[in-house]
């Protein structure tokens, strides 16, 4: 019998070496899951999962076996049942209705120059665009933010990302922007964050401070152990930069309790596919968060297979040290595991041509960090918005890019416009196939460890 359980339950940790391999069945909008676990005993776990509502079900491997087979009529009715039932919980996101032009999440790219030359950036190869700024005008960019600020209503979010090249360069022009910010936020009491990405190479008494006063997330940008980082991040002289990181990462040590979140980027390619041994490495900095990503120009077959089984082996690894509390330290477990538990449709993928806009450092406007400098996607310049271009995202990313009929959307959104190539125009879409295999298999362990994690396993 198939039992549809409630959202809210206690977590658990595992405790059992566990070594899983997933296996996908589909019934019209229900999805359901098989995965080995390898333990003293061989065992299999089976969950399913209904696709609109966003409900997760406990399975036995009886059910799993039928959905493949001449079904009974009673087995049948019961799936036909879920299937058409409508969820009076799951949340359905409004985000696509968003007046435009109202921005709640601004990245500003307050430098396009870098210390480093990352072999695989994505920023001309060295954090310029092609571009070179050596910091953003100041006197520029805080009128553009009170144009922003300006369209949100009485207790708003509000979220300012840093970005450069590399932002702790121009640390002084990050402080005055924030303590502008809030200021300004106080008249419409609006929540604001801030997020700062850096490679952590710089550290000094202004950076320290930066960090106390605001608090800002501070994601650090490293690949792995040293070995690993130095060959992929170097210096612009070639040297190691893998040092000053760490020697960052210790300075930290002496202040977690004074300042913001702490966590750690990594991005995995053809270059760099040892995920498992990046995370056994971060794993004794007790990051607050790690976010292993996939390159985003990286369209290697081999390199997608493995960067999936090296995610598995890491969610395997968070389970066995702490269940749910060490597996959502990793960003995208995370992510997945606050939709299921809300039952949130997640529509747009990202807030593109809606509530998300990049500045760069000559402040023309962007509708996405990796479109800097293209002029097809660039939607305002300074406090102008060109509304004939973002009249176009009228559409949800899941109906931008087509993904109406995809069990994984509306906890994958839709997908990266970037790497689907939809970002300026939908017509043009190049549908990576490989991005869209690597997200349905992490879609497909998270709802397997949210199920776990909750104590639904039969």
């Amino acid at each position: 019998m198939i039992k549809v359980v409630a959202r809210h339950f206690s977590t658990r940790n595992g405790s059992k070496k566990e070594s899983m391999a997933l296996k996908f069945k589909r019934f019209n909008k229900i999805i359901a899951f098989e995965k080995q676990l390898e333990q003293e005993e061989a065992s299999v776990g089976y969950v399913a999962y209904h696709s609109e509502n966003m409900e997760v079900a406990s399975i036995s491997k009886d059910i799993f076996g039928e959905l493949s087979l001449p079904q009974t009529e009673s087995f049948r009715e019961e799936l036909e049942a879920w299937n058409g039932r409508v969820s009076s919980q799951v949340f359905e996101s409004q985000s696509h209705l968003t007046s435009q032009n109202k921005i709640k999440s601004l990245n500003i790219n307050v430098t396009q120059i870098c210390n480093l030359h990352c072999i695989y950036c994505a920023a001309g190869g060295d954090g310029t665009y092609g571009d070179p700024i050596k910091s953003i005008s100041i006197d520029k960019t805080l009128p553009q933010l009170k144009f922003f600020m300006d369209k949100l209503n009485e207790g708003e979010r509000f979220h300012i990302s840093f970005l450069g090249g590399e932002p702790l360069l121009y640390a002084e022009g990050i402080d005055l922007i924030c303590e502008y910010v809030l200021s300004i936020s106080k008249i419409k009491n609006l929540q604001v964050t801030f997020k700062i990405t850096t490679n952590g190479t710089l550290w000094n008494e202004v950076v320290e401070s930066l960090l106390k006063k605001y608090k800002p997330t501070l994601a650090i940008s490293m690949d792995g152990s040293p070995e690993i980082n130095d060959q992929l991040r170097p210096q612009k002289n070639g040297k190691s930069s893998s040092q000053a990181v760490l020697s960052t990462l210790r300075q930290l040590q002496f202040i977690r309790k004074e300042i913001g979140i702490v966590g750690v980027h990594s991005v995995f390619s053809s270059e760099n596919m040892s995920v498992t041994s990046a995370y056994n490495f971060f794993y004794e900095f007790n990051f607050d968060f790690m976010d292993f990503m996939y390159s985003v120009t990286d369209e290697n077959t081999e390199a997608n297979r493995l960067y999936i089984q090296e995610m598995e082996k890491v969610a395997d690894l968070a389970w066995q040290r702490g269940g749910e509390r060490e597996l959502r330290k990793i960003y995208i477990f995370d992510h997945y595991f606050d939709l299921l538990d809300e039952q949130r449709r997640l529509e747009n993928h990202c807030g593109i041509g809606k509530t998300l806009a990049v500045i760069d450092s000559r402040n023309r406007i962007y509708n996405c960090p990796w479109t800097v400098g293209r002029p097809q996607d660039q939607i305002g310049d300074k406090t102008e918005i060109f509304s004939d271009r973002v009249k176009t995202y009228g559409e949800t990313v899941i109906e931008r890019n087509n993904c109406q009929t995809c069990w994984a959307r509306y906890l994958c959104g839709g997908g990266c416009s970037f790497v689907h190539n939809t970002t300026d125009n939908k017509n043009n879409m190049k549908k990576s196939e490989f991005y869209c295999d690597r997200i349905k298999y992490i879609v497909g362990l998270s709802i397997y460890y949210f199920s776990k994690s909750r104590e639904l396993m039969t």
